[in-house]
């Protein structure tokens, strides 16, 4: 018998996967929990896809995939999902799992059909408004409202749901309430490994080859962008932010650790008169990324306005706290209006993005005492990896009880 078969359309070898997904199970299968995780794999990640395989193995996780397509948009995302769907059930006919666990919205419908044919408990772990998202980006925003209707169906299979926010909880809990009258909800924000993120166990000479590398001085003031470039997050606005920043450290350097947008950063910079060698964009293997983030003065993220950004909890969050690092992040996000605060974090929100907000903004974190910004790390447990899978934990117990043999206990 499995204890749980998990189920994302992300898949493991994907960023998120390896920042998010696979840590928890293998945290959970450390606690004892028999796992079978069914993901959609990318092409080309022979050597991930092996290393992965190998760390399940020795974990006792079984991990089971299919092929990942992208093109045509929607199809394509569907035909995955149908796909995943005939392997899973397969799998929970055979295994009988007790808890079936679907991350994100694509896989609720397996994460349904496996509760009707099997009796398995279903844990519903919404990540992001994915229907509001799709309505208000897609091509195709008609599938989108089609497949909406769909959702009520979802929340009123579901045993228990998982949200990064208390917002998303607040907003779904009033749009499904539990027929049973009885909270159902549990936030989870997301959660970094802190072991990773932890700067100092960085050998001094590969934080001095990078700089190097980057042609910074010692204590050059350095403001961090971690992550993708993308439509939901307002570059021009952060680079507005860099423009007041530099009229504070005329040398600061703006870093992007990101692995796309390249040309949208260079345009960005060049139509706000910015020089090319004040802009940095390097391209960084997880394993590398904290020795960038040790170069950080602060950091900045910045978010498209929008109501499926109540459910936005970003996993560049916990890593920058994980590292010590300030952010600077725009209001109506998430939790971030709650979370952010300069003296507990050293960050902050703005209301607004107009040029004397941004600079008030920068001149209050590089205000922040030393002793604030170094306190950090250690006043965010709640969003190290061993929180995270103290809380799924937590929801597995009261769902399912303990592992049944427990062969691996904590």
């Amino acid at each position: 018998m499995t204890d749980v078969l998990y189920l994302t359309h992300n898949g493991i070898t994907d960023h998120i996967g390896q920042s998010q997904i696979a840590p928890y199970n293998l945290g959970l299968a450390k606690r004892g929990y028999r796992i079978h995780i069914v993901s959609a794999e990318k092409p080309g990640r022979d050597a991930l896809m092996e290393r992965y395989s190998r760390r399940f193995a020795e974990a006792g996780i079984r991990w089971s995939h299919v092929p990942y397509h992208n093109q045509p948009q929607v199809a394509a995302q569907l035909y995955d999902v149908a796909k995943m769907r005939s392997l899973a059930l397969r799998i929970a006919l055979e295994e009988q799992p007790r808890l079936v666990h679907a991350r994100s919205w694509l896989p609720l419908e397996i994460g349904k059909a496996v509760k009707r044919e099997t009796g398995a408990r279903f844990l519903l772990d919404f990540r992001h408004f994915y229907i509001e998202s799709g309505v208000q980006d897609s091509r195709f925003p008609w599938v989108y409202r089609m497949l909406g209707t769909r959702e009520r169906g979802y929340f009123d299979a579901a045993d228990h749901v998982v949200t990064l926010t208390d917002r998303a909880a607040q907003v779904l809990d009033a749009r499904y309430p539990n027929p049973a009258g009885l909270s159902r909800y549990t936030t989870i924000p997301c959660c970094a490994d802190f072991d990773h993120f932890d700067l100092s166990l960085l050998e001094e000479r590969r934080v001095d080859e990078a700089r190097a590398r980057l042609g910074l001085a010692p204590g050059q003031t350095v403001l961090l962008y971690l992550g993708s470039i993308g439509a939901v997050y307002l570059l021009d606005e952060m680079i507005r932010l860099f423009v007041e920043l530099r009229k504070l450290r005329p040398d600061a350097r703006f870093l992007f650790v990101c692995n796309n947008g390249q040309e949208e950063v260079a345009a960005a910079a060049a139509a706000a008169g910015l020089p090319a060698d004040s802009i940095s964009l390097v391209h960084a293997p997880r394993e590398d990324v904290p020795v960038y983030l040790a170069l950080a003065t602060l950091s900045v993220m910045f978010f498209r306005p929008s109501a499926d950004l109540a459910g936005c909890s970003p996993t560049k969050m916990a890593e920058l706290f994980a590292a010590n690092v300030p952010m600077i992040s725009n209001s109506g996000v998430g939790d971030l209006d709650e979370i952010l605060q300069p003296g507990v974090n050293a960050s902050l929100v703005v209301p607004d993005f107009a040029p004397t907000t941004l600079r008030r903004a920068v001149e209050q974190v590089l205000a922040v005492p030393p002793d604030v910004r170094r306190a950090t790390r250690a006043r965010s447990g709640e969003f190290t990896l061993d929180s995270g899978v103290e809380a799924y934990a937590d929801i597995y117990k009261r769902l399912i009880g303990p592992p049944v043999d427990g062969a691996r206990p904590c």
